[in-house]
């Protein structure tokens, strides 16, 4: 797993990238909530280097959520892959967060493919 952070205006910004297993969810939590937003209003976390996500995965971002609701800021999720908005879908989670504009959905009808 990898993660980067950087700030912009009132953004904070962590690119996220590999499977968000247990393990990997627990570092996500930590390095975020380990630096102070400094101000900041938004965090976003720009999703676009994960292709999976499990249960750990998402209590870490719904930890995240209260993190920052906490701080007065807002998370924002972006550049999601289909498969990973597909586990919030399923969780119910889908409604819970915002998104960036664009962010890849699958219709809500889609097949969830199992192997």
């Amino acid at each position: 797993m990898g993660l980067d952070r950087w700030s912009t205006g009132q953004r904070a910004v962590v690119l996220v990238r590999g499977e968000l297993d247990t393990a990997a969810a627990a570092r996500l939590e930590a390095y975020v909530t380990g630096t102070p937003l400094s101000g900041r209003s938004v965090l976003e976390l720009d999703l676009a280097g994960v292709p999976w996500t499990g249960s750990a995965g998402l209590s870490a971002f719904v930890a995240l959520r209260r993190w920052c609701d906490a701080r007065g800021a807002t998370l924002v999720l972006r550049s999601v892959q289909p498969s990973v908005w597909r586990v919030f879908q399923l969780a119910g989670l889908d409604g819970v967060f915002d998104t960036e504009p664009g962010t890849a959905r699958p219709a809500p009808d889609q097949d969830l493919l199992l192997f």
